[in-house]
């Protein structure tokens, strides 16, 4: 890992993005009201259920434990007003994986064999996407998935230039950090199979069997023990009775106090794997059984052209209103939509197919990867769900852009012109977020700007 001053200014900046103003509006905003009743059951012990593995839950918790959170809301309802030194608690950690994730970026960019300044351009692209934003400053737990999927990424690519002790190192904290995504979301599974698929390749390459066997299996431990450790607090932390008992059977009613099980019922009580495979199946059967509606729910190919916002928030005061719609940064999901397809002609024209690098195959790989689960289902999907996928059409549009354009550019521009193209880059990024800014924080918009606003949300709606 390397810290130098372009990182550190991307953290600096990450973090007055992420952390000004946590505490507005001390208000559940959409998915707030579900989080902040599952942090607060830890500290009731009354069980729960949720359609994802509880590993950001328990994160959550733990972070509003250390900060002395005492559950007195009921995140009924988007509106609710919460204390002000609560909401802030609770926020606190997805807005410092939101900072991290900055630098996870970078990283990456750099494990990839990306320049310095293309590196950085990654970070930055990160950095000033509302989209990545909205979700580093709310109880929600998408941050948490990116970060865990992108920091394995960036483990297993660092331990394939290492061997020795430094390559065990590596890639036991890839694997690590795989199970972690994985047990945030069932979708951060995509990066478990993604580096046990390059694993494969590598196999292919060389044809030694049993070290691919060998890789796999000690791979699939890690992430599988890490996937299921979460469990074994989630079970302890939750020993009552509560509003989750009704999505589970009478043999795992009666693993908790209190429960309402007839006396004749003959079930036996589950064991901890007995209370972990049903618990795993019934999350299962909720996501692929669901049938909901909901008016802002996208498809999948509208989602690279920043199509559809989702309303988290609103508030009317005198003489102006407040709104709160994710949206990414409209000059960023463009841009990133125009490198993937430009470089999928360039992957299909054979003449220019052999002189690209290994790094684009690895990230489309990763981009389709992570897009693919949500062309195949038929639930309702939001364009949260892209956010995967956009960090790696990131990191594609900053590798296009090193590649193909910016070195171009260095070998016929003097020093001095290139930096004020690459500065005009970076700020032509910076005046999109600002556009859309006052939609991430729900800044009050006067009457005004009331059109301009009101034209844009319908726009990307």
């Amino acid at each position: 890992m390397n810290f130098s001053r372009p990182l550190f200014l991307l953290l600096f900046l990450a973090v007055l993005t992420r952390f000004w103003n946590l505490g507005y509006p001390v208000e559940a905003v959409f998915d707030e009201v579900h989080f902040g009743k599952y942090v607060s059951a830890y500290f009731t012990q009354e069980y729960y259920f949720d359609v994802h593995p509880p590993l950001g839950k328990l994160m959550l918790a733990g972070a509003a434990k250390l900060f002395g959170f005492q559950p007195g809301s009921d995140f009924d309802h988007i509106g609710e007003v919460i204390d002000v030194r609560s909401i802030v608690i609770l926020r606190f950690l997805p807005a410092l994986f939101g900072v991290l994730f900055v630098a996870i970026v970078y990283w990456i960019g750099l494990a990839l064999n990306f320049s310095r300044p293309a590196a950085f351009l990654g970070g930055f692209l990160a950095l000033f996407d509302n989209a990545l934003l909205i979700e580093s400053r709310f109880i929600l737990l998408n941050l948490f998935l990116l970060s865990f999927g992108f920091a394995a990424l960036c483990c297993y690519l660092h331990s394939e230039k290492t061997s020795g002790n430094k390559y065990l190192i590596y890639y036991g904290l890839a694997a690590c950090f795989a199970g972690l995504a994985a047990g945030i979301k069932f979708t951060g599974a995509s990066f478990f199979g993604l580096i046990l698929l390059f694993v494969f390749i590598t196999f292919l390459k060389d044809l030694r069997f049993k070290k691919f066997l060998l890789k796999s299996a000690l791979f699939i431990a890690i992430a599988g023990l890490i996937y299921i450790l979460p469990f074994t607090f989630h079970f302890a932390l939750l020993p009552k009775s509560g509003p989750g008992d009704a999505f589970m059977s009478s043999a795992f009613h009666k693993t908790l106090i209190g429960n309402r099980i007839n006396a004749a019922d003959t079930a036996e009580p589950l064991s901890f794997f007995g209370k972990f495979s049903e618990l795993n199946v019934a999350m299962y059967n909720y996501h692929s059984g669901t049938t909901a509606y909901h008016p802002d729910g996208s498809r999948w190919y509208e989602w690279p052209f920043d199509r559809k916002a989702v309303y988290y928030w609103t508030k009317s005061t005198e003489g102006a209103t407040a709104k709160i719609y994710l949206m990414g940064n409209p000059f960023i999901w463009w841009l990133t939509s125009a490198a993937i397809a430009l470089s999928f002609i360039l992957i299909t024209l054979r003449t220019i197919r052999g002189r690209l690098t290994p790094e684009i195959y690895f990230l489309f790989a990763g981009y389709f990867a992570n897009l693919l689960p949500f062309i195949l289902i038929s639930r309702v999907t939001f364009i949260y769900h892209y956010l995967s996928s956009l960090v790696f059409a990131i990191l594609i549009a900053v590798l296009v852009l090193d590649r193909l354009i910016m070195r171009a550019l260095q070998n016929r521009l003097t020093s001095r012109s290139f930096a004020t193209f690459y500065a005009a880059l970076l700020l032509l990024i910076m005046t999109a977020f600002l556009l859309v800014a006052p939609l991430s924080y729900g800044l009050p918009i006067p009457p005004y700007f009331q059109t301009y606003y009101d034209a844009l949300i319908h726009f990307v709606s």
